[in-house]
């Protein structure tokens, strides 16, 4: 296999596993661990 075409199928994993976390996998798995009850004190100002 030449370096070339490594460097090809690469580039496509890389791109279909960019599509797949973009549009196909459920956004909560990304969003993190931000705790929203601290974002705005302890009453809900509606800032979010």
């Amino acid at each position: 296999m030449s370096f070339q075409l490594l460097l090809v199928y690469l580039t496509l994993a890389v791109a279909l596993g960019y599509l797949v976390k973009k549009f196909l996998l459920p956004k909560r798995l990304w969003s993190g661990k931000k705790s929203s009850s601290t974002a705005c004190g302890q009453d809900d100002c509606g800032c979010h």
